[in-house]
């Protein structure tokens, strides 16, 4: 036990950085948030109801957003842990982590109590915890604030130790107080006792079999197993632990029905139709499933779970990311490995064959559910597996070799555990400048949360990149948002806005703060109408895209939800690749998709929303538009628009350039724009310049002063054609200012002939403008 717990302290002590809420990407920042939002909610105000946020309707009614689907046990304890720090976000998340790696360190302990009493070699038991709980997905899903992960796990198998004790000891009230403590934790508990229960009824059905002395009828023999089933420990077992789990779910159901003010059937409650989506019944996913990728799935996590982190290439959650033929085939390779072991061990079989079945019995049942690979906290339950796995290899060893290699064994994985958390430890980590930002957001919102209170409403309009979107349920903790997709009524208007836009000079209630925002309401609105009406749309197509301080505004007119119903892409295409993040830079763009309906205003009949703000780095070209998932799963879009970015100077080459055109005199032709000859270049210039500008390609025929002069396929039209589209010239000035740079030939020119041009239907072209300069010796 000693260097068992000296290993586990490793996980409290690596992950210094656990009171960054941005300590982990993936799913697991906005399952903490969730969790940890949730636990904030839970009061007698609200009867214990379990929801993430509140929001106003446009009748001014209380809409919940529940999340009642778990029992509230776990809540319950990350609200204790969070409860002494008041307001302090930073503090409170550090507390909720240092708890679930507390369950952790506890399921691990509890395993080795089990395995101690199975094998039983304390050796065995020990270097079996250590390496089952040294896998990726248990050191990465360790901190995580969730019911779902460490919590759920402690108490499966809080009830394997209760059932191993009854097995050895018949003490059956402390695996009834075990199984109803675990359950108000979580569901699976059921996967342990589900197997146990089965198999425990038919060793009591050969049992009353082999009782019977003499010859008997059917219907005797029929009674009598009745009978022996009806006095079962296991059947009572599982009525009590089923009862138990129902009131807690009708306890959930109820609550949520009540909070939705009765005006949703029962059966169209959120909690109840995700159930029925687990399950399958009546889900549209059903179309999607199939076996063969389900399976494949399961067995590439029993492979991750099967391998220390450290022995690992990297951790990753896709299958097509990291090597998934390799852990597919050991996954396998181990499941088949566990059921001939289970074939021929003969001491504990039932409850080696409870533990090694304990995750298929959670995964099947729900399989619609953990068929998704972006569930990876699912893995989790393959815990017995690993464990059942790593018994039979000891066992089988100590028999070849004898104690002492496993003794040395236990020491072997004891390191091996504490590098593997090490290595985790260090996974996800951000570059300087990403984590500067991070920590900006969280003390911007400490500053927000402390400038508002419960009573006032918020309206959340565009979660800033690197998370926001995910810890907005923290922020929004006990307080009410206006709801979205809805028109807010006059009486009940926001009195505040939270956006990650910065309006320089406008008046804000938190001038200091550097990546989130709080303005006024009234304030708010007025600005936007004022930008809508003075911006010209970057791309003009069923939205128009603005672009407002640092970030882009999409509005459009006659809006309906029809307009709003899909999800939005956004690719931004920097223009420096080395400046997006490793998972972009295998796509060439930043990929910042969102839904409408999470940040729209309705202005009378337009429809207002606020994307996530453009990141800091140059963006050479914006793609964007709507799109839809179609059932095979490729991704069809419903419109889609582009507009690429002008470069821009620098103050020294502005500086320059205008150094250059002062020298140069007069312009060579004046129109649309001035044209300017430098040294080696013709620079274009105009004033008070907007994209309209420069949307059609310029065409520019230099004509030499000797025609032998040109090259070859320039000879039968007597001059050479620069053509060029503005945007791969352009450079902006100034806001006021369009300035474009055109190499000139290494040949004397007589004359220029320039313009801009569009090309019509039938093939033509039509001159938006021309003009012509015949240049002196």
């Amino acid at each position: 036990p000693a260097l068992l717990l000296l290993a586990l302290s490793s996980v409290f002590i690596f992950g210094d950085d656990r009171r960054d809420y941005f300590y982990r990407e993936r799913g697991h920042n906005g399952m903490s948030a969730k969790n940890l939002a949730i636990a904030e909610n839970l009061s007698l105000d609200h009867r214990f109801l379990t929801f993430i946020v509140r929001r106003l309707d446009a009748e001014g009614k209380t809409i919940y957003e529940p999340y009642s689907r778990f029992p509230i046990g776990s809540y319950a304890l990350i609200k204790l842990a969070i409860l002494p720090f008041g307001d302090d976000l930073t503090v409170k998340i550090s507390a909720a982590r240092m708890l679930m790696l507390l369950f952790f360190a506890g399921a691990a302990f509890l395993a080795y109590l089990s395995l101690h009493r199975i094998t039983p070699s304390s050796w065995i038991a020990l270097t079996s915890a250590l390496l089952a709980f040294s896998s990726a997905y248990c050191l990465y899903w360790n901190d995580a604030i969730s019911s779902e992960a460490m919590i759920d796990i402690f108490g499966a198998l809080l009830v394997f130790h209760g059932i191993v004790i009854f097995e050895q000891e018949g003490r059956f009230r402390q695996l009834l107080l075990k199984t109803c403590l675990s359950l108000i934790l979580g569901w699976h508990v059921y996967a342990m006792l589900l197997p146990f229960s089965a198999f425990g009824l038919i060793r009591e059905l050969y049992k009353a079999r082999a009782g019977i002395s003499t010859p008997s009828s059917v219907l005797c023999q029929l009674n009598h197993a009745t009978l022996s089933l009806l006095r079962s420990r296991y059947l009572a077992l599982g009525v009590i632990a089923l009862l138990f789990g129902i009131s807690l779910l009708t306890f959930n159901f109820a609550n949520e029905y009540f909070a939705l003010n009765r005006e949703t059937r029962f059966t169209e409650i959120p909690s109840f139709r995700s159930m029925t989506y687990r399950t399958g019944v009546g889900s549209d996913f059903r179309d999607n499933f199939t076996w063969t990728a389900f399976m494949r799935l399961q067995f590439y996590r029993i492979g991750i779970m099967a391998t220390p982190y450290m022995f690992s290439p990297s951790f990753a959650e896709r299958l097509d990311v990291i090597m998934p033929r390799l852990f597919v085939i050991l996954g396998t390779a181990a499941s088949v490995a566990i059921l001939t072991g289970l074939m021929f061990v003969k001491r504990h079989k039932i409850l080696l064959t409870t533990l090694a079945l304990s995750g298929f019995c959670w995964a099947l049942p729900i399989r619609y559910n953990t068929a998704i690979w972006l569930h990876s906290h699912e893995a989790l339950f393959y815990i017995g597996v690993t464990l059942t796995l790593f018994s039979f290899v000891l066992l089988l060893l100590r028999s070849l070799a004898g104690e002492r290699l496993i003794a040395a064994l236990s020491v072997a994985a004891a390191l091996v555990f504490t590098l593997s958390a090490l290595r985790m430890s260090q996974l996800d980590h951000s570059d300087k400048r990403v984590e500067e930002i991070r920590k900006a957001i969280i003390a911007d919102i400490e500053v927000i949360r402390s400038m508002t209170d419960k009573s006032q409403l918020i309206k959340i309009i565009t979660p800033p990149t690197l998370g926001w979107d995910k810890i907005s349920p923290v922020f929004l903790s006990g307080r009410v948002r206006v709801r979205d997709r809805e028109t807010v009524p006059s009486t009940r208007t926001p009195d505040f806005v939270v956006t990650s836009v910065f309006v320089e000079g406008f008046d804000q209630l938190t001038p200091q703060n550097q990546e989130v925002f709080l303005y006024e309401w009234d304030d708010y609105q007025r600005y936007l109408d004022e930008v809508i009406e003075q911006s010209e749309p970057l791309i003009r197509s069923d939205f128009d895209a603005h672009l407002i301080g640092n970030a882009l505004m999409y509005a459009k007119d006659d809006c309906n939800e029809d307009d709003i119903s899909e999800k939005f892409f956004l690719a931004l295409y920097p223009v420096d690749e080395s400046n997006l993040s490793t998972w972009s830079k295998q796509r060439g763009f930043d990929n910042l998709d969102f839904h409408f309906q999470d940040r729209i205003i309705r202005r009378g009949e337009r429809c207002i929303a606020i994307t996530p703000p453009l990141p800091d780095y140059d963006i050479a070209r914006i793609s964007t538009g709507q799109f839809i998932q179609l059932p095979d799963g490729s991704f069809e879009n419903l419109w889609g628009g582009e507009f690429n970015f002008p470069n821009r100077l620098t103050d020294d080459q502005l500086i320059q350039i205008d150094e250059t055109i002062a020298q140069a005199g007069a312009p060579i032709i004046r129109s649309d724009f001035d044209v300017y000859l430098s040294a080696n270049a013709l620079i274009y210039v105009k004033d008070a310049c907007s994209i309209g500008d420069t949307k059609a390609p310029f065409f520019l025929a230099l004509y030499p002063v000797d025609e032998n002069d040109l090259p070859a396929d320039a000879r039968q039209h007597d001059f050479e054609n620069r053509d060029f589209g503005f945007h791969e010239n352009v450079f902006l000035g100034s806001d006021e200012r369009c300035i474009a740079i055109a190499p000139l030939p290494n040949y004397d020119i007589a004359r220029i002939h320039t313009g801009q041009y569009i090309q019509q239907a039938d093939g033509s072209y039509e001159h938006l403008w021309e003009g012509e300069s015949h240049l002196t010796q």
